[in-house]
Order: structure tokens, then sequence, then C-alpha cells
């Protein structure tokens, strides 16, 4: 009984001061380190003034947040400031936690021995800089994260200090370090040639070679579009079981530039493709068991904070075929799931994943030249096969790559557009609220801490969920969901930012208004 009295006790003089308001220099402390990730520095300038009254706290958040501002070029303004770069890294480093897969070993069938060239040319950080460039680049929208036909290139900067306390490169991200070796810093690829591979014994004159673009490793001080064009010759499909390149495939776009895009932001580079592929090299798809439902997957987790199945028995039932060799379209369980994922992969149908060669080539002049993995596409020289297949579908990966956004948003409204391809996909889930709801979500727990559940409470199935959540829980929400609609309009991730900032969740010790 004592014990009841000393924790009641306790409760009733805690609970008044976790409502309590900060004072303008812990308001400064905790946003300063939220968005820089790193303390106040001792005899701090900014924090001697807000001690003073001379400035408000918030006013030097919102300042330090602005400090990450990128001019048209896609370098920090301030770029010697160290606050300026602290501010972009940590935002820079949240971002990257938005998304599952982040280095190569993670792409479906990398293989070190043959495609260890991938790091050198691929940033697998992409994504996250996509998102970071749409927070600070001048001019930025949110939704330009999924609609830019265009990729994005680190600036980075490597730090002297660091390397002369280790004694070695800084290599972020992952990047093979060549040292003094001038062969390896070359950076050349080697191809199978059009007429004949190389097999170990031919010349090596019977390759191709170039030399590709590196990226850059070190702290990000910058981000910019990428505007160059750089030509793959060829590529191989096949690395057993047979001599599969490129050129011989019917359709294929063998040659062709390793850093276009496939449209629709984020979702069209080649190294979130990759990434989140989800199939082997020279897989194609065929409308059922093979198509890229991972990506379609991640999609929907990373950007509309949706976890599956977001559609109800009802919305599905027209879908089930009982008689189907496709096992996931025998039962309305699974049919509830696929209906949302099989769709959306139907419009990177044409993608596939190769190799630029399944061997490097140290011989000749020709020394040291790698191998990687790339992503080129079929030609869509094929009508679209209407609707949702029950069955595998011949040449499927040479079909117009027409697909569908179809879900229940956590409104309780039923998204369902048909998209023509990965640009139109883009654009169609930039275009629902889920979208700015989930970026809401996200940036409301990083800055306080606090999970909101956003789900369908409209859907049955969910009755039971909606009478346990405490008022508490449900004026989160209402919040997340305000500052969801804000940002639809504004386009504008600082403003939100600044809006969670000077909120009241924000302002209290415990992130609770009283």
């Amino acid at each position: 009984m004592s014990n009841f009295y000393s924790s009641l006790l306790l409760l009733l003089v805690v609970a008044p001061a976790l409502a309590q308001p900060m004072s303008e220099a812990a308001l400064f402390n905790r946003c300063y380190s939220h968005l820089t990730g790193k303390p106040v520095p001792l005899n701090h300038a900014t924090m001697t003034e807000i001690k003073a009254g001379k400035i408000k706290a918030l006013d030097a958040c919102n300042g330090l947040l602005d400090k990450a501002d990128l001019q048209a070029s896609g370098m920090l303004v301030n770029s010697g400031d160290s606050e300026a770069r602290a501010v972009l890294n940590n935002f820079y480093e949240f971002h990257r936690s938005w998304f599952p897969t982040n280095s190569v070993e993670q792409i479906q069938e990398y293989n070190e021995e043959m495609s260890r060239g991938t790091m050198d040319i691929y940033d697998t950080t992409e994504p996250a800089l996509a998102v970071t460039r749409a927070v600070f680049a001048r001019g930025s929208r949110y939704s330009d994260v999924l609609t830019l036909n265009q990729g994005m290139h680190a600036h980075r900067q490597e730090n002297q200090t660091v390397r002369n306390m280790i004694g070695w490169n800084v290599s972020f991200p992952g990047r093979r370090i060549a040292g003094n070796n001038a062969g390896l810093d070359q950076n050349l690829f080697n191809f199978r040639a059009y007429t004949q591979g190389y097999d170990g014994n031919s010349d090596t004159t019977q390759a191709m070679f170039i030399t590709l673009p590196k990226i850059e490793v070190g702290e990000l001080v910058g981000i910019r579009l990428k505007t160059e064009s750089v030509m793959i010759p060829n590529l191989s499909l096949q690395p057993l079981g047979g001599d599969k390149r490129g050129n011989d495939q019917p359709g294929l776009n063998f040659n062709f530039n390793l850093f276009a895009t496939h449209g629709g932001g984020v979702l069209g580079t080649p190294i979130y493709l990759m990434l989140n592929y989800g199939h082997g090299r020279g897989v194609e798809a065929n409308g059922t068991t093979k198509v890229p439902r991972r990506w379609a997957q991640t999609n929907m987790n990373t950007f509309l904070c949706q976890d599956l199945p977001s559609l109800r028995e009802s919305d599905v039932r027209q879908y089930v075929v009982g008689n189907s060799s496709t096992p996931f379209r025998n039962g309305a369980s699974c049919v509830m799931c696929h209906a949302t994922l099989d769709p959306m992969a139907y419009t990177a149908r044409n993608v596939v994943v190769g190799n630029s060669d399944f061997a490097a080539l140290d011989r000749g002049a020709r020394t040291h030249s790698k191998t990687a993995l790339h992503l080129t596409s079929y030609r869509p020289e094929i009508a679209s096969v209407a609707g949702w297949p029950s069955e595998p579908v011949a040449n499927f990966h040479r079909q117009t790559p027409s697909g569908r956004l179809f879900f229940r948003s956590m409104t309780g409204a039923l998204i369902d557009r048909q998209v023509p391809n990965i640009a139109g996909l883009g654009a169609a889930m930039a275009d629902t609220p889920d979208y700015y709801y989930c970026a809401a979500k996200r940036y409301f727990e990083h800055l306080t801490g606090i999970q909101v559940a956003l789900y369908d409470r409209t859907n049955p199935n969910n009755a039971e969920l909606n009478l346990k959540l405490s008022e508490v829980a449900k004026e989160d929400r209402k919040f997340v969901e305000s500052l969801g609609e804000e940002l639809r309009t504004s386009q504008s991730v600082r403003q939100l930012v600044k809006r969670i900032m000077a909120s009241e969740y924000y302002r209290n010790v415990n992130f609770r208004g009283n």
C-alpha cells in the first residue's frame, strides 16, 4: 500500500511539471539539437542573445533551419557555415531512415566479384537526397520527390581533419578508394562486345571500355539535379548458363543513358528501382509471379505510410480467381494485398537489371577495369494486356507499361486511378492526401517523439481499434492531419517543420500541452 501512495504522490508532483512550457533558452537547446544533431556550443552567440531577451528562441530556430538553403547550383548558400552543413546532413540522415534499402549489397543478386564497381557509380542514398533537396532547394516543392524527371547528384567534401586523425580517406557513401593506384582511380568499366563476348582467352580488344563518372564521397554540402548523359554501350543479362548479351534481346534498350530515369521522381531512378526491384539479373516481368511488387510495397510504405492490406475484402472480391495457376489469386486474403501491389508494379514492367560484364579485365593496356549492375528497359512495342491477368502473359515485359493506383486512403476514400507509366504513378501518388499526411507524421514524430496512428478509421474491421484510441491520440492525429493539409497547399516542408516547432507540443517539456 505504501508503494501505491508513493507512486500516486509522485504522479501528483510530476504531472504539473510535465506540462510546463520551456524557457526560451531550453527551447533553443531543443531545436538546435533536433536541427543539427549536435548540442549548442558553449558561449554560442545566439544563445547569449536569447538569454538577454534580445531574440526569441523560435525566431532563432527558424533562422537556423533556413541556413541550409540550397542555391540554384545545388550548393549550400552558406557552404562555409558549419551549422548550415550540420542541418543539411542531419535532415539527410533522417530521410535515409525512410528507406529500407541503402546499400548495394541489398540489390537482389548483387555479387561483389561481378558487380563491385556498382558502388562507384551509383549513390544508394539518392532517394534521401531527393527528399532533402525538396526541403532546402529554392523553389522546390514536396511533390517534386515523386514528379521530377531527373536524378540527384550529391556534392560532398571529405573531412580533412578526420582523414588526418584516422589515417585514411572517408568513403561515404560506400565507394572503392583507389589510393595511389592510378589504374583503379581511372574508373574504367568493361562491357561485352556486340559480336563476340570476352571468354577469358580472346583478345581484350573484343571488349568495349568506357570511363564512368564516380560518385562523390564525404560530408554532404549540396544536392543538384543530374544533367549529364553517359551512354552505356551494352550489358549482359545472364551471368550463368549462357552468353546472353543485351544486343541479342528483342526490344531491349541495350545502349542507354546511365542517368536516365523512368519518371516519377524517386520511383523511377535506376538505383531506387535496383534496390527494390526484388528480382535478379535478366528476369523479365510476366504479369503474375514476376513483377516488381517489392518496389510497389516500398512505394506504399515509404511515401503513403500504408501497411498492407490497404483494401477491404469488398473491394477485391471480383479479382479472386479460384482456378488460377497463380496461387495468390485463389483467395481474398491474398488478393487484398496483391490488388494494390501488382497493378502498381505493372508501371515498371519494362525495366530489367543487367551487368556490364561478368568478369573484370586485367590484361593488356586496359588494366583494372570494373563491372557493375545497370538498369535498362524494354521498348513498349506491344499493347498492354487489359485488366489484371491471373495467368502469365507472353512478352509482358515488352508491353506498354500501364498500371493502377488502387488502395483505401487513410481518410476512408477508395483511391482508384489508372496510370500510364511510372511518371503517371508518381503524379497520382503525389495527388493523394496520404502522401502529405505521411510526411507530416514522419516529421512530427522526428521532432516530438509522438507516434500517430494513420489508418482507415471508417473500415469496419478497425472498429475495435478506434474504441481503444484515447482522446489525446485523436487530438494528435487531428494535428498531424492539419499539418498534412497545410503541406499539400504550401508544398513547403520547411514551413511544416516551423509549424511543428511553433506548436504547443514542441514548446512543452514533455511535448504535451496542459
